[in-house]
């Protein structure tokens, strides 16, 4: 019988260090899976699992993560994901480091050039089964192609991406409509004929994940945000989820509001880049 993930059997508040590892590990499987869709692969990279996707723009597309083995293992898989990354035709490598990843990654990653550009939190909510689901203030619906570029202009934006991400991302979008694993869910905005907001999601193996979402800026502190959490929980529940993870910055506003969600902080992911372009200067 496993442990149980979200419990440390000494505290219940606290995640003992193999039950993290645990969790973080059954939470990556499903962002792979999600980075992947629908053009994407994943695989082993040395130490290190990695997900490249042409098609995905959005950064959980183009990744690794789970680097666990010696200093000199993790030290050249981090030098062959370089490369791969590389070839892929990406701007810089990224690994996202979890506790899946060994304690010692920012040592090894600092000889390695690599650079710590993101502090961020893991946070999760156990989904409580219920005969009837929440009701929310707002009524949401799941997307349909009228929305996608609307969506990916809010996203874009949110995210700052490139011109050429964001041309990328209605055709992405497109894919995880005709995903079932995928959630796309919006809420319309009453005074103009666009969503008021969106939140995009994933479910597979019994792992929800909500990956993103928004609310345009004249529509957010009403409730919005709450209701389209609460959407995508439910969806992940009828889906088989039994749990359903998001990430935000460490201490930011984004995890407080996860937060005041349901959502408990689990454990820390730090993202490491290495620019591409260093290997040819």
């Amino acid at each position: 019988m496993g442990v149980d993930p979200l419990h440390d059997p000494d505290d219940e508040e606290l995640l003992s260090p193999e039950q993290a590892r645990e969790l973080a590990a059954q939470v990556e499987r499903a962002q792979l899976a999600s980075g992947a869709v629908r053009d994407g692969r994943t695989g082993k990279v040395g130490v290190a699992d990695v997900v490249l996707n042409a098609g995905n723009p959005l950064a959980l597309g183009n990744r690794a993560c789970g680097l666990w083995g010696t200093s000199a293992e993790v030290a050249t898989t981090l030098f062959r994901l370089e490369r791969v990354f590389a070839d892929a035709g990406r701007p810089e490598a990224v690994v996202h480091a979890s506790p899946t990843t060994v304690a010692d990654i920012e040592g090894i990653s600092d000889d390695s050039g690599w650079h710590a550009v993101a502090e961020n939190v893991a946070l999760v909510q156990r989904i409580e089964r219920a005969e009837t689901e929440r009701t929310g203030t707002y009524p949401v619906r799941q997307a349909v192609e009228e929305d996608l570029e609307p969506i990916a202009e809010l996203l874009s934006d949110e995210l700052d991406l490139s011109e050429g991400a964001e041309r990328k991302l209605p055709r992405n979008l497109a894919q995880r409509l005709d995903d079932p694993r995928c959630l796309l869910h919006v809420i319309a905005d009453t005074e103009v004929d666009r969503p008021a907001g969106f939140v995009l999601g994933f479910v597979d193996s019994g792992v929800g994940l909500i990956e993103h979402i928004a609310v345009r800026p004249g529509r957010r502190g009403r409730g919005r945000g709450r209701d389209l959490v609460g959407s995508a929980v439910d969806a992940a529940a009828r889906a088989g989820a039994r749990l359903v993870a998001t990430h935000a910055e460490d201490g930011g506003s984004a995890q407080r509001f996860a937060e005041a969600c349901g959502f408990a902080t689990a454990y820390e992911v730090t993202a490491y880049t290495r620019s591409v372009d260093e290997l040819f200067d």
